[in-house]
């Protein structure tokens, strides 16, 4: 009778909430734990929670199972909350239900919440791993032990935080610890939900995230002016081209490539727009779409990284462009990029990230790459020098001077963004000012390719009808074939020109 008097107690308090709170950012208020809450169960029960593989780590609802190990502290995700400097400091909730096997009764863990203040959570170090799991509870700005009656029932149990903070933005890491004598895993499942409640209709959104629905609305109007500008440029071309002649031909190459760069850099800001939309109504959104977008992201720079040092080499304005041109861009840019969509896949995905808020190309990995983008900003600078050299016209001369060196800057933006994360900006701010640069910047230089090949601009340096262009200066074509440079082979059985130097 007094056991079934104690289950229908425990039962009863698992339906209220716990419910706790803690102002931080104030440097007068040193960290301290709060009161362990007397329960009459014989062991306390924890474990941690793990992001699916199938959601994106930005997504703040999500449910799973995560095998805990003994004795140790595992995060389990992250979350950057806004600011209150006025009223009660209310900026935003955390909710964790945990739910655990009846034979988990020996195990003792709780649910920790630290924060990016030094003296509670500075960032992965040697001292943090030295640290005992005791110890790490001591830094942690709030928690409580999971109660075994409550989460082996049927409603598991319910765990609430309210974060108040009046100072700045902060980074919040949810994490669990079980240092009980056990010696054994423990399987859990769980359910989490974390929202900035001051954010009204975008709540579901971390602070570093707060203003990419409205980065990725104006993408969308951009791209979907240059799509419709590129389209009829494209029509108007053909129109002017209606017999099967070599000009008609010429013109196809370096506007088809625009086209579909500008195309997948629309599809891109749509599905991101789209994912961003949904994320913001139920805190999850679209993971395989995100993906997706990602993919088309990397493959819109591609292309115009193709298209940037085509025009280093003076293709479609000094020379005439051919088809092995776009295929020896494959070949020079293809892993580059490839790298690039998996590390930002891992930065994604990886369950570090859970932990640390660095930007992904601060990383070791993302410093690599780096290099390998100012090599190709080498490459492109090599070329538009020799291509400038060899030009004989005074006013394609000042094209290559001035608008080279500015097309040139977009090898620079990775470069420069990942510095200033590293050297200048808040971990809340990083991903919003690269990501905005990043794009911002691929957008204009669309743009001015799209206005280069627009068919009524009398002003333009940009040669699409192979009667305006060059053959190739052998000096450039890099190897050659039974005595002929390459790209005069190739073109050979297209264009009647003569294979020499002008």
């Amino acid at each position: 009778k007094l056991r079934a008097q104690a289950r229908a107690s425990a039962v009863a308090a698992a339906r209220r909430p716990s419910h706790r709170w803690w102002v931080a950012g104030e440097p007068s208020m040193a960290p301290t734990k709060l009161q362990k809450q007397p329960h009459w169960s014989a062991a306390h029960v924890v474990g941690a929670v793990a992001v699916l593989s199938a959601q994106c780590c930005e997504a703040m609802k999500t449910e799973g199972s995560v095998t805990l190990k003994a004795n140790s502290t595992t995060f389990m995700t992250k979350f950057c909350y806004t600011y209150e400097p006025e009223g009660n400091h209310r900026a935003g909730v955390v909710e964790v239900r945990v739910h655990l096997p009846l034979e988990s009764r020996r195990h003792n863990a709780q649910m920790l919440l630290f924060d990016d203040e030094d003296h509670s959570y500075p960032g992965p170090s040697d001292a943090w791993h030295a640290m005992s799991c005791k110890q790490r509870e001591e830094h942690a700005r709030q928690w409580e032990s999971i109660d075994w009656t409550l989460a082996s029932g049927p409603e598991g149990h319910l765990l609430r935080f309210t974060i108040k903070q009046k100072l700045r933005p902060r980074w919040w890491y949810i994490a669990f610890s079980e240092c009980s004598d056990a010696g054994e895993d423990l399987q859990m499942t769980y359910q989490m939900h974390l929202t900035n409640t001051g954010y009204g209709w975008a709540s579901e959104l971390s602070t570093d995230r707060r203003f990419m629905p409205h980065l990725f609305a104006v993408l969308v109007v951009v791209y979907g002016c240059l799509s419709f500008a590129q389209l009829h440029s494209n029509r108007d071309v053909a129109a002017r081209a209606k017999d099967d002649s070599a000009n008609g031909k010429a013109a196809h190459p370096f506007a088809r490539i625009l086209t579909a760069g500008v195309l997948l850099a629309l599809c891109d800001s749509a599905l991101s727009a789209l994912h961003l939309a949904v994320f913001t109504s139920n805190g999850v959104g679209l993971p395989w779409i995100q993906v997706l977008s990602q993919l088309l992201s990397v493959t819109a720079s591609f292309v115009l990284a193709s298209l940037l040092l085509l025009v280093s080499q003076g293709k479609c304005i000094s020379y005439i462009m051919v088809a092995n041109d776009a295929w020896s861009m494959l070949r020079l840019l293809g892993p580059f990029l490839v790298s690039c969509f998996a590390l930002e896949m891992w930065g994604e995905y990886s369950v570090s990230r859970n932990y640390t808020t660095n930007y992904v190309y601060t990383t070791p990995v993302g410093w690599a790459l780096i290099c390998v983008d100012l090599l190709l900003l080498n490459i492109y600078a090599v070329g538009l020098w020799r291509t400038y050299k060899a030009e004989h016209s005074p006013e394609v001369a000042t094209f290559y001077s001035r608008w080279g060196v500015v097309y040139g800057l977009w090898f620079m933006v990775l470069p420069v963004t990942a510095l200033l994360a590293q050297l200048v900006l808040a971990p809340y701010v990083s991903l919003i000012i690269s990501t905005g640069a990043k794009k911002g910047v691929t957008a204009m230089l669309y743009g001015v390719l799209v206005v280069g090949v627009w068919p009524g601009n009398t002003r333009t340096y940009f040669r699409l009808n192979a009667a305006e262009t060059k053959p190739q200066l052998p000096g450039l074509l890099g190897r050659r074939h039974n005595g002929l440079p390459q790209a005069c082979q190739s073109a050979a059985g297209k264009y009647s020109f003569p294979c020499s130097s002008p």
